[in-house]
């Protein structure tokens, strides 16, 4: 049985491993010793993809306001050019556009909603996470339009004239951010440092190819909301050799992911002006959250108990399906970025419970089947088939309300209604797939009073 299993055993162990590397936090490990150091760690990792520019960020989970707090920014928005018909789509649009630069992976938790009180139209924005205020506020009030710009007619490159200044040099080119059709952070495998990679629509790249080769050995202005990021000059290799779109070099990780951000979200539709802004502090300390870790060690300490003194074997095959369903679990949210708040926790425990409850389940039509004299291999079988249909309809009638509770829910109730989705699909893959591949090839036989 071992042998037919062996191939499925071998990628479980190797799937478990990459989870729990993935969802540690980092842990410093340092040894001086007489004969050799040791200086480096474990966790938190920051991975480059081999043979591309992607990256994988594994470095921390992201914190909710109730834990790490962040910024709350309450915005104005100027309808006197807006018709009245057309304001709340207005209001809507830069709620949606705010949306997609703060939060563009929709998993954050960031509140963002529409506030109207007769024809004032406010806008309120909490983001968890964010400690730089004038950061978050320059993001939210950007209007990001990217601009490529070229040298004034007349004037010779290198400038030798001082007095001369970014306006006085450059000016605007046909070849802007309407020809974008996206952009996305990567990293420069050669120097190991984040690039921003442009994506132009097919008209913008031939533009920006003929832009290239007008302005060999002479400098092009990237330039974002009139602000000069970059000034690259053309060489001739790049002019006549140009396949690709370009990239933005030489910011930061955290600039990069911003200004891909903003340059995705798009520009504002109307003016706005920032009325109120605050540090949110956190209303868990750390201590709170340390507790809570700690309690829920120890309740999934007491589950384990349980199934160990009510199951025997069984009930060890299901404590270790349950730890590689919280390493898999723990692994997504990094993976994809999910905001651990209160709410999110409380969903995380309660999948747990639900995972729990599965095992369960089909022990105890194992135990029946086992009871009605069954042998040990028929018993197993027939104790997974009979409790599949109940746990399959039972979670997919859960899974069903923690979609209605993303779709329409908003802030927290979209963080608990996505991690506890993420709990059931995995309880689904280690309490019945991954437990039943460790129940048949370990349990050779399994006996019941």
């Amino acid at each position: 049985m071992f042998k037919n299993n062996s191939s499925k055993l071998l990628l479980i162990t190797v799937l478990s491993t990459l989870a729990v590397l993935i969802s540690l936090p980092r842990i410093d490990i340092k040894y001086e010793g007489k004969y050799f150091n040791i200086n480096s760690y474990i966790g938190g990792y920051i991975i480059n993809i081999p043979f591309t520019s992607k990256f994988l960020d594994f470095s921390d989970f992201k914190k909710g306001l109730d834990i790490e707090g962040g910024v709350k920014v309450v915005i104005r928005l100027d309808m006197s050019e807006v018709p009245a018909a057309d304001q709340q789509k207005s209001a809507e649009s830069v709620r949606d556009i705010l949306n997609r630069r703060i939060n563009y992976l929709g998993v954050s938790e960031t509140s963002t909603y529409i506030s109207k009180a007769n024809n004032d139209y406010r806008v309120i924005v909490e983001i968890p996470g964010q400690k730089n205020l004038e950061a978050a506020i320059k993001s939210i009030g950007s209007t990001a339009q990217l601009k490529f710009k070229v040298i004034k007619p007349g004037l010779s490159w290198p400038i030798t004239d001082p007095k001369l200044t970014i306006s006085d040099i450059f000016v605007d080119s046909e070849v802007n951010g309407k020809d974008l059709i996206g952009s996305e952070v990567s990293f420069d495998s050669t120097k190991n440092q984040p690039i921003i990679q442009l994506r132009f629509s097919n008209e913008g790249r031939e533009k920006f190819s003929n832009l290239v080769k007008q302005n060999v050995k002479k400098p092009i202005g990237i330039f974002l909301d009139e602000s000069l990021l970059q000034a690259p000059v053309v060489s001739e290799d790049l002019a006549n050799g140009l396949t690709s779109d370009p990239t933005i070099t030489g910011v930061d990780l955290e600039t990069a992911k911003n200004i891909s951000s903003l340059l995705r979200a798009g520009a504002l539709p109307v003016p706005i002006e920032i009325v109120q802004q605050s540090l949110i502090g956190a209303t868990l300390g750390q201590e709170s959250v340390n507790k809570s870790l700690i309690a829920g060690f120890i309740g999934l300490f007491i589950i384990f108990i349980f199934l160990n003194i009510t199951y025997k074997k069984l009930g060890l095959i299901a404590s270790v399906s349950l730890l590689i369903y919280v390493a898999f679990v723990l692994a997504t949210f990094k993976l994809l970025n999910v905001v651990i708040s209160l709410p999110g926790i409380a969903g995380f425990v309660f999948s747990i419970g639900v995972a729990c409850d599965a095992c369960i389940l089909i022990f105890e039509r194992i135990k029946e089947e086992s009871r009605w004299g069954k042998p040990s291999a028929i018993a197993i079988v027939n104790g997974y088939n009979s409790a599949w249909s109940s746990i399959r309809d039972s979670n997919i009638s859960t899974l069903i309300a923690s979609f209605i509770l993303f779709q329409f829910g908003s802030g927290f109730v979209r963080g608990f209604a996505l991690t506890l989705a993420i709990g059931i699909m995995f309880s689904l893959l280690c309490c019945v797939y991954i437990s039943r591949i460790l129940v048949t090839t370990f349990i050779k036989e399994v006996k019941f009073k």
